[in-house]
């Protein structure tokens, strides 16, 4: 079996949700923990004589290497008096050490050999995590340990680190995720550590009566980063002794420090603040109510995984749910329900839902059907048959898991290995064997009740009377005297539409890999090709997974002629999803996966996972398109979200708001907000269905099937199909167009984003939309990104968010740099990049010896393996829908970046860069209300109707 078919845990940066723990004994001599039956790589678990735990991954199919190291320790360690410091010590690390004291030598290492490299700082951890070129993994794991060994923590970059983290901190002053998340920091108990800021400021970071942050830096990283509290996990090829060999020689250095880390005695939240309830209101039009219930902290037990089987229960979308009962009364559009905040000694239970504006009204009443779900739980009583269900699906999981982003998941190996058992490292997060009826009724009746329970309630125009320190966020603390008001009914017989989960009809039974055919193509063959369907079919010889990818797209020439067609399939798409969810949401449980989504020409289908279903799930999201009702009631509350979320737009981060009108300037066919707000508005539910007559009516079908499939699936998808395909000559689809930019054009867009931050978003357009132009605009990007970080952000601290890279749009080659700037105007900030871009392409700037590095780092990168199923189907669909049906785009770029040496670069790249550059700097102004000099852009529209475009098949 090949080993790229592995399976993996998928982790997002920053973000993880811990569900189990366990105290680690000392490991004496190396083991091999327990793998899926799926996993051919090897694996050995060893603890090092200095006490850091190490997991070593041997692939011999990895086309790079990578490593983390997670630390036991985050801002929960942060001292009172210096809110921030784990933080910054994790930005201080990357700054130099004793070996190796360049501060850009690492970063500058890592991307010239094909890498990257980041890390975060959560409550609990810090972890650090980088990838690389296979070759190189000894030189950088060697740059890596020394972070941990001797950092230099040079006072010359002290203060400038500590402007970038204030201006990681001002990024984040209109989030309403950080200012929702200061406010629950001053409720909670002063004695706990949550109540300290994590992101820290220029000020809490700031000289104290003669104290320097430096020598508080240094005294907390003594402290605290010790090899005992150290895990590290490396994968790359060789053998494992090989790796151990490595991984003993760089580490061992690292100081055991003996740190023992206390439990928090201290509760969340102070005695006689619950309950209560928290009102909030945020910068966007938001509406939400969430539920916080503190809890032991059960990630010990994580064979019984009792919370999970709890949260699984309140967070179910299907028929007799919480969310379905919800949405019947016009309360709600979403909830979630699981485990939350986690720290050595405790937790909380969350329950978020996202609430209509008649459920923000009766917020009260959508709080006591909460209650009410939970009394029916628990008058059910834990149920054996739910949690075996549970426990199956987890261990399908575990069973067919498959490989993702190699960096991702050494990054979530790492993080694990603080809490499970050296054996149950690979499994832990799916293991659900231990069934304690006694834990879970512990769970409901002492812990899941309205007295242990923190409301917060976060809408526009809810009362408060005072504003959080940090993020400035007016709230108020309404301690509730009765919570009885939240049990209404709950003394005699309850809601009769509320009952737990029917068995799953969804699971797959048949997990047989199907024979395999006697040739199977190399690539997706076209096996139908009719004016009205046009289907793609491959069965995966190289997985071996009971799983499929069953894409289809239907295309129609009317849908995205004009902002209303736009807004009513937008419209449409949101009621059909909504329509089937109580349908495919046990599917998505049972590893059967939907999307449906409006994208330029239409709409597409996704299904994916296991294979056995597909058919079943298909037939029934087509009968639901057929029937096409949908009620007055869902259709208000949706459009309202629909248009909340466009206003909310203007709450993004300003960076990501200026990237996304560069590309809603340049892409016809893409609107402004406030258009399509006004287009919804106007949009009726008589208008949706005559939409959807006209769809149907004139559509075409692209499908891939790619998968553990056998080829008479395509008769069954075909038969499927047929109700849907009614015009068997439908209309051609139109081109998409992309503004052409002449060389020498120099446009300025300015743009308002609602923040003092400047922000410039440079986009360079190549001179042609071919080969040897994409080839010289990727090598361009890759070349430039680590000087543009380390000098414009590390030396010349213009902001936190500082980035270039390649940014093609369609299939048209540019590059783009970004910079958001709390301290610099617009115009400031385009001359340093300006003067960058210059000395790079100088004489003396980039060498031919670092470009021959760059180069070979991205012909790695573009011809890296897929990692799964997934991943290939993705780029065959792509590729289907830009009509490059030989499948061969990824081989021709990197032929032609192959192709391209050191003089035709710098010849191509300085006429494309600094002789006659085609560039719009989108920019927002900030304070300063500045921009840099160039022809004004007004109007998307308009200056799309006097470019030229490309247009794309």
């Amino acid at each position: 079996m090949n080993k790229r078919a592995l399976g993996r845990y998928l982790l997002l940066p920053g973000i993880l949700l811990l569900l189990a723990a366990c105290a680690q004994q000392p490991v004496q001599s190396p083991i091999a923990p327990v793998q899926s039956p799926n996993d051919d790589r090897e694996y050995r678990y060893l603890v090092l004589d200095n006490g850091l735990k190490a997991l070593l991954i041997a692939d011999d199919d990895a086309e790079k290497a990578t490593a983390s190291l997670d630390i036991y320790v985050g801002s929960a360690q942060n001292p009172e008096d210096r809110a921030g410091l784990a933080h910054f010590l994790e930005h201080m690390l990357f700054l130099g050490t004793e070996k190796y004291p360049d501060p850009a030598e690492y970063e500058q290492f890592v991307t010239e050999h094909g890498g990257s490299r980041n890390a975060y700082t959560g409550f609990e951890h810090t972890n650090y995590f980088f990838d690389i070129d296979q070759e190189y993994l000894a030189p950088a794991l060697d740059r890596f340990a020394q972070f941990f060994i001797s950092p230099k923590f040079d006072a010359e970059y002290v203060g400038r680190e500590v402007n970038a983290v204030e201006a990681e901190y001002q990024m984040g002053i209109k989030t309403d995720g950080r200012r929702t998340l200061d406010v629950l920091r001053e409720v909670a108990n002063p004695d706990h550590p949550f109540s300290i800021l994590g992101v820290g400021t220029a000020e809490t970071l700031g000289s104290q009566e003669g104290r320097q942050v430096r020598d508080d830096l240094l005294r907390f990283y003594e402290q605290y980063y010790s090899a005992n509290l150290m895990s590290l996990v490396v994968l790359g090829r060789g053998s494992l002794d090989e790796l151990e060999t490595m991984v003993r020689e760089m580490f061992s250095a690292v100081p055991n420090r003996g740190v023992e880390v206390a439990d928090i005695a201290a509760p969340l939240y102070s005695e006689g603040t619950l309950p209560a309830l928290v009102t909030v209101e945020p910068e966007a039009s938001e509406r939400q109510l969430q539920l916080s219930f503190p809890l032991p902290d059960y990630r010990e037990h994580y064979q019984r995984q009792s919370v999970s089987y709890i949260g699984n229960l309140l967070g179910h979308e299907g028929e007799g749910s919480l969310l379905s009962v919800l949405k019947q009364a016009g309360w709600a559009e979403a909830l979630g329900a699981g485990a939350g905040l986690a720290w050595r000694g405790g937790s909380a239970f969350s329950l978020t839902i996202t609430l209509t504006e008649k459920g923000l009204a009766e917020h009260e009443a959508v709080l006591a059907k909460v209650f009410e779900y939970i009394e029916m739980v628990r008058r059910h009583g834990p149920d054996e048959r739910l949690y075996q269900e549970q426990s199956l699906l987890a261990a399908q999981q575990f069973r067919f898991r498959e490989t993702v982003e190699p960096m991702r998941y050494v990054a979530a190996l790492s993080n694990d290995m603080h809490y499970y058992q050296p054996d149950d490292v690979l499994r832990g997060r799916f293991i659900m064997s231990d069934y304690d009826a006694a834990e879970i009724s512990a769970l409901l009746n002492d812990y899941l009740v309205p007295d242990n329970a923190l409301a917060i309630l976060i809408a526009k125009g809810v009362a408060t009377n005072r504003q959080s320190e940090f993020y400035f966020t007016p709230y108020a603390v309404n301690p509730v005297q009765n919570s009885a008001v939240w049990l209404a009914g709950q003394s005699g017989d309850l809601d009769e539409r509320l009952h737990v989960p029917a068995p799953n009809a969804f699971i797959a039974e048949d997990l047989e890999i199907k024979p395999r055919e006697a040739r199977t193509a190399e690539l997706p063959q076209q096996l139908v090709d009719t004016p009205s369907l046009k289907l793609w079919y491959q069965q995966d010889n190289e997985y071996l997974v009971p799983r499929g990818a069953m894409y289809l797209s239907f295309r129609n020439a009317n849908a995205g002629a004009s902002a209303r067609q736009i807004a009513l399939g937008e419209m449409y798409v949101s009621l059909l999803r909504d329509s089937v969810n109580e349908m495919t949401y046990p599917a998505a449980l049972a590893g059967l996966n939907f999307s449906f989504y409006r994208h330029t020409r239409g709409v597409s289908l996704k299904i994916s996972g296991y294979n056995a279903k597909q058919m079943v799930l298909l037939n029934s999201i087509v009968d639901a398109i057929r029937d096409g009702s949908f009620s007055e009631d869902r259709f208000a509350n949706m459009r309202a979200d629909l248009i909340r979320n466009l206003e909310n737009f203007k709450t993004a981060r300003p960076f990501r708001q200026t990237i996304r009108r560069s590309s809603q300037l340049l892409n016809h066919g893409e609107w402004d907000e406030q258009v399509m707000i006004a287009e919804l508005g106007r949009i009726s539910l008589a208008d949706i269905k005559e939409h959807a007559e006209d769809f149907w009516g004139d559509v075409q079908a692209d499908v891939l099937l790619n998968g553990n499939y056998q080829r008479d699936i395509i008769y069954g998808v075909q038969s499927a199909l047929a109700p849907l395909l009614v015009n068997e000559s439908p209309t051609p689809v139109a081109q998409l167009k992309i503004a052409q930019l002449q060389p020498g054009q120099n446009f300025v867009y300015p743009i308002e984003v609602g923040h003092d931050d400047s922000v410039l978003f440079h986009y360079i357009q190549a001179p042609a939309n071919d080969w040897p132009s994409r080839a010289v605009a990727a090598l361009t990007g890759q070349a430039l990104k680590s000087g543009f970080f380390q000098q414009l952000r590390t030396e010349q601290q213009l902001g936190y968010v500082v980035s270039a890279f390649y940014w093609p749009q369609l299939d048209v080659p540019g590059l783009g740099f970004i910079i958001q700037s709390p301290g610099s105007s617009a115009v400031d900030v385009a001359a340093a990049v300006d003067t960058f871009l210059a000395a790079s392409l100088a004489d003396g700037g980039i060498s031919e010896e670092q470009f021959l590095r760059h180069r070979k780092a991205l012909v790695g990168e573009i011809l890296q393996p897929y990692k799964n199923l997934w991943e290939q189907s993705e780029y065959y669909w792509q590729e289907i829908g830009r009509r490059h049906l030989d499948f061969d785009s990824r081989k021709a770029l990197a032929e032609a970046v192959q192709a391209t040496d050191y003089e035709q670069w710098r010849a191509a790249a300085r006429a494309m860069v600094l002789e006659q550059p085609a560039q719009v700097r989108v920019v927002a102004e900030g304070r300063w209300q500045q921009h840099p000099e160039g022809e004004l852009i007004a109007d998307p529209l308009s200056f799309q109707a006097t470019q030229p475009a490309y247009e794309i098949d």
